[in-house]
């Protein structure tokens, strides 16, 4: 019998995940959440934003699992009794393998970029016999922690840790530059929307398996999508806005006002970044819908078009995205793309 761990908290990157094999402590733990079922709930409940959404648990064998189901979640904002949530996830999160980072930010002990993505989702063993940064462990004690006193309704994410503060000279020209998409006023280049179709994405053969770049370019391939990766190209662990950026033109999309030949599907997305505790870094996409509407899809959690507030996203610049603080701007797709 074994477990698979992941913290859900990642929306373009595989989450951070590892798996308990010695039997002792498997049975151990199995034992643990069985006598506190309050602390189990569905993978689809609580909070689906950016940011933390709980620990998710998968049994991977068929033996005796004391009733529990497959897979489940705890501390997300779904369970009966959020304080004994945290307690069941505070001792899931003490079997995380914890070891320190190289000077490039990489950790020694990972598997090499090139071999990693394939096939990625809510199971990716991408992550599998890695360790993580102390710091990043920490820092997910706080949010289970947070999520508790919040009284499980009102999970919010980790604080962002870089400034990247929006200037408001900044914002004033990003609501230009949308207020200018929404009335199609002497645009430059043509585009497309449609509907915002939650149900197509928020299927239980879809959703775990396609993120935030799947959504926006409105691909499923059931791959959990990395830009760049169908034309060999691996972003580098800094996910810096031009890395990803360099990996999305490689698909076939093109940055906003280099306009893409005639054809159909020709989104506006729109790319941010940004920077979790252990210097783990991810990427968020966003996509453009009629009315002047932006919707996204938090890594496998349900499509939205809300943003971590509750509040609907009408500019993707100023919603409330953290711990996503790095705007990488607007991009446009086409119907030739090719993602995987």
């Amino acid at each position: 019998m074994g477990l698979r761990i992941t913290v859900d908290i990642f929306s373009g990157r595989p989450n951070p995940t590892w798996e308990i094999q010695d039997q002792e402590q498997v049975l151990e733990l199995i034992q643990l959440i069985a006598h506190h079922q309050e602390a189990v709930a569905d993978v689809s409940g609580g909070f689906t934003g950016l940011g933390f959404r709980g620990i998710q648990v998968e049994i991977t064998d068929d033996l005796d699992t004391a009733g529990l189901p497959a897979v489940f979640k705890v501390a997300g904002g779904g369970d009966r009794d959020p304080y004994t949530g945290a307690d069941v996830a505070e001792r899931l999160l003490e079997t995380m393998p914890v070891g320190g980072l190289d000077e490039s930010g990489e950790n020694g002990e990972r598997r090499p970029a090139e071999d990693e993505g394939e096939g990625a989702g809510a199971g990716d063993t991408a992550a599998l016999g890695e360790s993580f940064p102390e710091d990043f462990r920490e820092s997910v004690r706080e949010e289970i922690r947070r999520t508790a006193r919040e009284g499980a309704g009102g999970a919010t994410t980790i604080e962002p840790t870089e400034s990247g503060g929006i200037t408001e000279a900044d914002a004033a020209e990003v609501e230009k530059q949308l207020q200018t998409l929404v009335h199609r006023a002497a645009l430059a280049c043509a585009y497309d929307v449609t509907p915002f179709n939650p149900a197509f994405w928020n299927r239980p053969d879809t959703q775990a398996y396609n993120n935030c770049y799947n959504f926006a370019v409105n691909r499923r391939t059931n791959t959990f999508a990395q830009p760049g990766r169908a034309h060999g190209y691996t972003i580098p662990r800094t996910v810096r806005c031009g890395e990803v950026s360099s990996g999305a033109q490689r698909d076939g999309l093109r940055l906003w006002g280099n306009c893409q030949p005639a054809g159909s599907l020709r989104y506006v997305v729109a790319l941010v970044t940004g920077t979790f505790p252990g210097n783990l870094r991810d990427y968020h996409w966003y996509r453009l819908h009629p009315g002047g509407l932006w919707a996204h899809k938090p890594g496998g959690t349900p499509a939205r078009n809300t943003d971590n507030s509750g509040r609907l996203i009408t500019n993707p610049y100023t919603c409330d995205r953290r711990p996503y603080n790095e705007w990488c701007g607007l991009f446009q797709t086409h119907n030739s793309i090719v993602i995987r």
